[in-house]
């Protein structure tokens, strides 16, 4: 990832212009269609079916970047009183995945899960399968 300032940070949402783009085609294709142009109902069909589906997959998307975001902070707190400084340092190291992964560890087994994760640089489905004592989440989207 880049480093940020203040030229680059602003946000630019390309699936946004993306569903724009689609929903004015299916607004000229309804337009053509009421003037009389034969390609104008199949244009506004298509432009209004590929506008959902940007919706669609840009729900999804928001949705689990937000809750990757929640997820990071709530295990930042949950590590602030289980870990050690220097645990808590290499946690710092983790992907926002593995972080994922690592709550689903109880308390009892983060800490040597999160030391053979660094160690190791385990995938999120490895550390998810080295998970003896499962906590469970509940409240994901």
């Amino acid at each position: 990832m880049s480093t940020q300032t203040y030229a680059n940070h602003a946000h630019q949402p390309v699936p946004t212009f993306i569903g724009t783009a689609f929903w004015l085609m299916a607004v000229g294709g309804a337009v053509a269609a009421s003037l009389g142009y034969g390609w104008g109902r199949t244009l506004a069909v298509t432009g209004v079916l590929s506008c959902l589906f940007m919706l669609l997959a840009m729900g999804r998307v928001y949705t689990t970047t937000l809750q990757d975001r929640i997820i990071m902070l709530e295990e930042k707190l949950r590590v602030a009183s289980l870990l050690t400084p220097a645990q808590q340092a290499r946690f710092a190291e983790l992907t926002p995945k593995q972080v994922a992964a690592l709550r689903f560890a109880s308390d009892g087994e983060l800490p040597a899960l999160l030391e053979r994760t660094v160690a190791e640089g385990l995938k999120p489905d490895a550390i998810k399968r080295a998970v003896t004592t499962w906590r469970a989440d509940h409240h994901r989207t």
